[in-house]
This record gives C-alpha cells, structure tokens and sequence, in this order.
C-alpha cells in the first residue's frame, strides 16, 4: 500500500503539468468572464482520498462590462476527480469545493445579470473529451454570499457556515440536495430587513430543468431555531419568473415569527414570549417581475395560545384568532386586505374581543370593532408606556372605527369615517412621567359620538385639589391618533378646592438656550406655567375654595377661556380677605420664557392688613400687614411680565392703581416717630385717617405716588401731604408737607395758603433718615424780583409758602393698557437739623 500510495504521488507529480492543461483547456470551453488565479497545482493530498486541482487566490470577474466588483473571490477552489479516472486517462470533475470566499450575485437597475458567465457546448458529450465536468458534489466552507437586485430594491446577505451539495446530471436535467447551516446578515425588501442576524438550517431538494428552465421544489425545510418552515411548489424563469409554492410553518410561537420581521415593527414587541398553538400557511403563485407581482394568500392564526412578557411576569391568556392575508386580485397594495376575526382573550381575568379589517395599503381603510375590560395596573405591567409612571383601577372600553385613513389624516373633521364607543373608569389612578403630582380617585364616562367626545361626571383629584368635569371635547379622536390636532373643551368645572401652590409645580419650565433661566438651573420648587398649542378652552368655572401660598379665596366663579396659546377671563370673581375681587385680563404665552399678563382687578371693602398679609407685604418690609387697618377699594390695570418658572420680569412692568382706602389706620410706623415735634408720640403711633384716594404708577421698577392729601387725627398735622417714589430695590425718596398753624389757623392752612413744614424720607428699609426738605423749600420760596412794586411788606403766607404740587408730568412711553403719568422727581438736598425757613 505504502509503494502504490508513493506511486500514486510520483504519478500525480510526473503527471501534473498535463492534468493543468487539460483543465484550463476545459475550463475555458465554459468561461464567457476573464478568471484570474494567482497559483494552481495537483495535490493528493487536499482532498484525500480524491485528486485534486487547487486553484489559490481566485477572481471571477462578472458578466457585466461595468462591474468592478467580482462575482467571486475565494482563497481556495477544489477541484476534485477519482484516481481510476485519472488511471484510465478520463479526468472527471466530481466535486467541488469553496473555501473561504465572497460570491456576490446582482441585477442592475436594468435588470441585467452578472453572473452569465457560462457558456454550455451541447455538441459534445461527456465520453468525448479526456477531461469533463461531472459534479456529483459540492461543498461550501467559509463562504459569504450577497444577492443584490437594484431594479427590485433587494438584497439578501447570509454566511454559509457548512452546506454540502450534491448534483445529479442527466443531460439537460439537474438535481440538487442541499443542506447545511448559514447566517443571515438580513433579507432586504425596501427599507426593511427581515431575518436579521438568525441562524438557519436548511435541508433542500430541488430539480432544474435547464431545457424548459423550470425550477421544482420538493418539500425543502427551513429550521430557525424550533420553528420550521417548509416550502414546495415550482419555478418557471422560461420568460418572466412564475412561482407557484406552498409554506407552512411549523412548531413556530410568536417570537419565532416576530424574530423574522424588520425592527420598526417589532421593537417594542420583542421581548414577549408565547406558548400555545401558533400557525400560520400560505401560497405564491403567478408572474415575479418588475412590471408585476405574484398573488399571496396566508392564513395564520392561534389556539388557547398565551403571550406573556418574562421580566413583567404579566400573560395575556386563552388567545384565540384566526387571520388572514391576501394582495387581491391586482396583487398590489391597492388590493391587498389583512383580517383579524373571532379575537378573544383575557387579561388577568378580565375579557377582551374584538375583529379588524385593513385594506387597501395604497390609500388605506380601517374596520375596527374592539370590547374589554381590564385592570389598568396590570395592563401597563404588561405593555408599559413610557408616559405613564404607574397606575391602578378598573376600565371597559367598547370602540368602533370604520372609514379611510389617509382622509381622516387629511380632513379628520369631515372625513367620511364612522366611529363610535364609550369609555367607562372607576377609582382610577395615573402618575404620569412629566406630572409631579398624581391623579387619584378618577371616576367617569367618556362617550365617543365621531370625533367628539361626551364627558359625564368624570371626578378625581389631582394632588390637593378636585374637579368634577361635565362637556364635550371636540375634535378629540383626531387629537389623540393624529398630530399637531387640536382639542377643544367646551365643559364646565366645579371644584371643592383649587391649590394653585401645587397645580403650578405640576411640570417644571423647560429652560431655553440663551435665557437667563437657561444659564442657573430652577430649583425644584421653582413653578412652571405651558399652555399646549394645540388647546382651546372654554370652561365656566366655580370652586368653593382657592389656595396659592398665603392667599386664601373663596366662592371663585367665573369662564376661563384658551385659544391659541392666550389664556383669557372675561370676569372672574373671587371673595378674599374680607371683600371681594374681581379679575378680567389674558395671559398670552405664545413665547415660553415671557409670559405676559394684561389685566384689569377690582376690589371692594378689602380689609388692608389682610391684603397685605395674603400678598407677602408685596416683597417690601417698609410698611407691613402690622402698620395698616382700614377698608381698600380699588382698580388696577396693569400689564406684568413672567418667565417660564413665573418669576416676575420687574423692568417690563407697568401698572396703574386708583384707590380708595376708608377708616384708614397707620400704626407703629417708624418715620412718623421722627415727627414728635408737632405730637406726642402716642397720637403718632395710631395714626388715623377717614378716606385717602390717589392714583399709584408702577413702570421702570419704581413706584410714583403723585401728591396725596391725608387728614389725620392729629390736630397739629390733621393735613399732611405726601408724593414721591419707592423702586423694587426698596430705595425711597419720599416728600412730606405738614401745616404748622395751629388752631384757628388750621382753616388756612387746609385751603393751601399757611405755613408748612417740608420733609423727605429717603433711603432704604433698613437705614432711612428724615431730614428737612431744603430742594422744596427754596423751590417754594418767591423770588426777590417778584416782590410787589408798592414797596409793600410781603405778609407771612406769603413768605411761607404751601407745598408746590408735585403734579407735574413727564412724557411717557405709549402704552397698550394706559398711559402712565408719573411725578416729575426732583433732586433733594437734605441739611441735617434744619425745619424750619422764614
């Protein structure tokens, strides 16, 4: 054995030079492409116990004249033949074998081919020539393999691990057993891969008739993982390509076939598992081309199936559903119809059923009729939304939807579509992820007639504070299914208590790039105010009680109205601190970091402490809810400015109040201590007054107070007059004229013509000080050439001058809501120690 196998080698070495010759000599009768190999030689030894021809380092170049990349490529091409071939002097191809190689098989946009690179010779026979082709076996070893069609808009891409193939020639008949294990890279239809990454195993007869060019399919099986697919049926590619096949699947669950389709429609799906009875089959038949496409009929289905999600614990059970598939007569898209019948099942216990009919993918219609019941935590345990934080309750759901799709989308409010259904909730509870706050108790009915829904009764809380709605949402269907929709709500809202401290900390202000919000992060506590675009109200409103930090109100009524991003009050009415206010205005939010506020408030008989107490002393501690009592009327117009976390933007306020305070008390106020000089300081620590009326200017961070008249109960200063400015930085300039005539003189003093004493208050809260007036006094003193010309003597009122009226006015810039007249302010130039000029 040992000298015949040495023989056999000396043979196939002595013999190896003619065995090259004849086999490119044979190769090339069938090449129509250049192939390019970078070495050949016999070898016993490569394909033991055949002989074979190595080709290393090989290139097949395509049939089309543009390509530049190869049909193939591989690192090794056996050519395999038996010795007692070689030893009778007839060298038989008998098998080959690929290794570690790159086939890639395309189509061009025209639909041409590049892998013509056979020529078939049918004047010869295998007995006539020395050496022949006679594959009985074919091997596949490392191999990748690409098929691109560019005119169809598909590419498949797999990577064969092993598959060996035998061949039987009979002329002009081939047949093929296949089977091995390969890799999908992914089957490419359009934008869509399907059978991403899967190992398959496959086990395949076929029969090709290269005379009538007819492919037939034995029953050939496709194994992905447990699930088996197999296929039969034939292949006409005579002219244009006719299939008629038959699949069936087998022993396949939900994730089987969801693991076969593209991951824009599985993503969210993938991780559910089934268990059950899951089937589905189907045939092709008819023409495959670029002007045509085959018919496609499946049917699928399931028995007492279950589907249930590992990481949630949560199963959908007792599934039952028969559906079916088909791309109808046209076999297009316009045609094609996908049903769902006789669905049913329950979740924890709670039934479900319902029926769908999609058709027409082109422009399509929707028939959808759906019944449940279900337990609202554990349906979002089973199918969570990123929404929602967490929820409980009960929920049944009956809907209807019938009618076109893509005129819905386009018209939804006069698209002819028929919907119908009720929505029903009780003791409902929802966190949902951009609310701090959650929603507690929810109980209602939500009936759909259209597009507009009916709501009755629907209850709850939100944090603190309840409702109980009752109205119509219009439009609501196309706001819930399509975007950029608008939902109107025309209802009515009662409510025991309305806590606005927390109902504007529901969402937090987005900060914007280039704000000065933007720049320091909020702190959690900061409010957030966001009007949805796509809201319109108009809400007639009534709650028993009203909350926001230190205000307390009670009996709010009145209509709240939105369009367009404007939130609106045509009156709004409120009792508060002992009186009762009144609001009209609108808040426009059209631009998220400046919230602008124009409104018109009245109040009547507001008890002054109370005021000041509910409203923080107004974010001044000069004069406090501690010094003021009395009852205040009054009516502001202002137009104020918020950022997205509502913090007032002070430089772009202006206001202007008319008030009225009556039965006025100033008590323990400090700068009137300064004063002891014209009463005792008991009588100036209650300081009372009948009625004060005066305009107040707010514009530029600074409040104008023109002059005012206040008559006391102090008889040496029962008239006092005050003007001047106090600013947001809490800097007070104030002018204060007292008469000094005493008893009968009082009179005249009150008609503006006695004597007066001028002061100024001025600085902060902290360190004020009250001087002499000196800028007024020299500004009310006569000139010396305004004396009479009758050399009279002028008297002592006329020296002593009253106070000038501080009435004098500037021009201001125009305004929307009013036009603001502020005091002209003058410069003072207090001396210490001095108070009175003669």
């Amino acid at each position: 054995m040992l000298l015949l196998f040495v023989a056999a080698v000396g043979g196939v070495w002595l013999g190896q030079e003619r065995i090259i010759a004849l086999f490119v000599q044979e190769a090339n009768r069938y090449l129509a492409t250049p192939v390019k190999v970078g070495r050949m030689e016999v070898s016993l030894l490569d394909q033991f116990p055949q002989v074979s021809i190595t080709l290393h380092d090989l290139r097949v170049s395509g049939s089309l004249p543009q390509d530049t990349v190869p049909l193939a490529r591989a690192r090794r091409l056996y050519f395999a033949f038996d010795a007692w071939d070689m030893a009778r002097g007839h060298y038989r191809i008998r098998a080959v074998t690929l290794a570690d190689g790159q086939v890639r098989v395309s189509h061009d946009p025209q639909g041409r081919a590049n892998y013509d690179v056979i020529r078939y010779d049918t004047t010869a026979t295998v007995t006539d020539q020395p050496f022949a082709f006679a594959l009985e076996n074919i091997r596949l070893e490392r191999v990748g393999a690409v098929y691109d069609d560019q005119q169809r808009q598909q590419r498949y891409a797999v990577q064969v691990h092993d598959v060996k193939a035998q061949l039987d020639v009979e002329d002009m008949l081939v047949g093929v057993k296949a089977q091995g294990t390969m890799l999908t890279g992914a089957l490419q239809l359009g934008s869509d891969a399907y059978f991403r990454r899967k190992e398959l195993t496959l086990n395949t007869r076929l029969r090709v008739d290269r005379a009538a060019r007819l492919v037939t399919i034995e029953p050939s099986e496709l194994r992905v993982g447990a699930a088996a697919y197999s296929v039969a049926g034939r292949v006409n590619y005579r002219y244009a390509t006719t299939l008629d096949l038959r699949a069936e699947g087998r022993n396949t669950d939900v994730q089987s076939v969801l693991a076969l389709l593209p991951a824009r429609l599985v993503s969210r799906l993938s991780a559910y598992r089934s268990r059950g009875d899951v089937y589905f089959g189907g045939t092709v038949r008819g023409e495959m081309s670029a002007k045509a496409n085959p018919r496609i009929d499946v049917q699928f289905g399931c028995r007492n199936a279950s589907l249930y999600h590992p990481a949630l614990k949560q199963a959908v059970e007792h599934i039952f559903l028969k559906g079916s598939f088909s791309n109808g007569q046209a076999q297009a898209a316009r045609t094609s119809v996908l049903r769902l019948r006789e669905v049913r099942g329950t979740l924890q216990r709670r039934p479900f059923s319902g029926d769908l009919r999609y058709e027409n993918f082109s422009d399509p219609s929707l028939a959808l009729n759906l019944r449940t019941d279900f337990d609202v935590a554990r349906a979002l345990q089973f199918y969570p939304l990123a929404a929602v934080r967490s929820g409980s309750g009960t929920a049944q759901l009956t809907l209807q939807f019938a009618g076109n799709l893509r005129q819905f989308r386009a018209r939804p409010t006069t698209a002819a579509v028929r919907s119908s259904g009720e929505l029903v909730v009780r003791n409902l509870q929802l966190h949902l992820r951009d609310f701090s706050q959650p929603f507690t108790g929810l109980n209602g009915s939500f009936v759909l007639r259209r597009n507009d829904v009916a709501v009755s009764g629907f209850a709850g809380r939100l944090g603190a504070s309840d409702f109980r709605l009752s109205g119509m949402l219009r439009n609501a269907l196309p706001w819930l299914l399509l975007p950029g929709q608008q939902l109107a709500v025309d209802a009515k809202l009662d409510s025991r208590l309305l806590d606005f401290d927390q109902l504007l900390r529901l969402r937090q202000p987005t900060p914007v790039a280039g704000t000065k919000t933007a720049a320091a992060a909020s702190p959690a506590g900061d409010y957030g105010f966001r009007l949805p675009p796509q809201l319109a109200l108009q809400v007639q409103t009534t709650a028993q009680r009203v909350r926001f930090r230190r205000f307390r109100g009670q009996h709010l009524t009145g209509t709240i109205r939105l369009q367009n991003q404007v939130l609106s009050a045509p009156v709004l009415s409120v009792a508060a601190a002992g009186g009762r206010v009144s609001f009209r205005g609108s808040l426009d939010a059209r631009q998220p970091q400046l919230l602008r506020l124009s409104s018109t408030v009245s109040c009547q008989q507001l008890p002054l402490d109370s005021l000041f107490y509910a409203f923080e002393d107004f974010g001044q501690r000069f004069i406090t809810a501690h010094h003021l009592r009395g009852a205040l009327t009054a009516t502001a117009e202002s137009d104020l400015y918020f950022d997205g976390a509502l913090n007032p933007l002070t430089d772009r306020m202006e206001a202007e109040v008319n008030l009225t305070v009556r039965n006025g008390e100033l008590n323990n106020f400090q700068p009137l201590q300064k004063l002891s000089m014209i009463a005792g300081r008991e009588r100036l620590r209650h300081l009372r007054f009948a009625q004060l009326t005066t305009p107040v200017y707010i514009q530029s961070r600074t409040v104008y107070l023109p002059e005012m008249e206040i008559r006391s109960n102090v008889r040496a200063a029962s008239l006092i007059r005050v003007t001047g400015t106090h600013t947001f930085d809490q800097q007070m300039d104030y002018h204060v004229s007292i008469p000094i005539l005493p008893g009968l003189l009082q009179r005249t003093a009150s008609m503006g013509t006695g004597p007066s004493l001028l002061l100024a208050i001025q600085g902060d809260e902290d360190n004020f000080r009250v001087t002499y007036d000196r800028s007024r006094t020299q500004a009310a003193r006569p000139a010396p050439a305004a004396a009479p010309a009758t050399g009279r003597k002028p008297g002592l009122g006329e020296i002593v001058k009253p106070a000038p009226s501080a009435n004098t006015t500037v021009p201001s810039e125009p305004r929307k809501a009013f036009e603001l007249k502020k005091p002209e302010k003058k410069p003072a130039q207090p001396q210490p120690d001095e108070y009175f000029d003669f």
